[in-house]
């Protein structure tokens, strides 16, 4: 019986443990994404995933991370990529990202 007791124990101390960790990771990337942007409301914005027309590659990247693939295509006037993440399959993506000139313009989420 005292042993069950002690497991129970160490499975709630380790849950205690994992959920101050990301709490402190958490705060560590606001505290990191403040120094950079000083703006609260976009530091939300990029803490919460959010993303909206007008947006960097910067702040797409400190939102969402890395793109698992990006298709670039140089035009006369423009550059155009579209940043892919989340992906199905075989190039197969869930959500396309498309910058012009290193903006946000549009974006699709299946």
């Amino acid at each position: 019986m005292e042993w069950i007791v002690a497991a129970l124990l160490l499975l709630v101390a380790a849950g205690v443990l994992v959920f101050v960790a990301r709490g402190l990771a958490k705060n560590s990337r606001y505290a990191k994404l403040m120094a950079k942007y000083g703006d609260e409301k976009l530091v939300h914005a990029l803490v919460t995933q959010t993303i909206w027309q007008g947006m960097t590659i910067d702040q797409l990247k400190d939102s969402w991370g890395e793109p698992v693939a990006v298709e670039q295509k140089v035009m006369k006037t423009k550059v155009r990529e579209i940043y892919k993440y989340k992906p199905l399959g075989k190039n197969r993506f869930r959500d396309k990202v498309t910058l012009e000139d290193g903006i946000i313009t549009g974006w699709d989420q299946k």
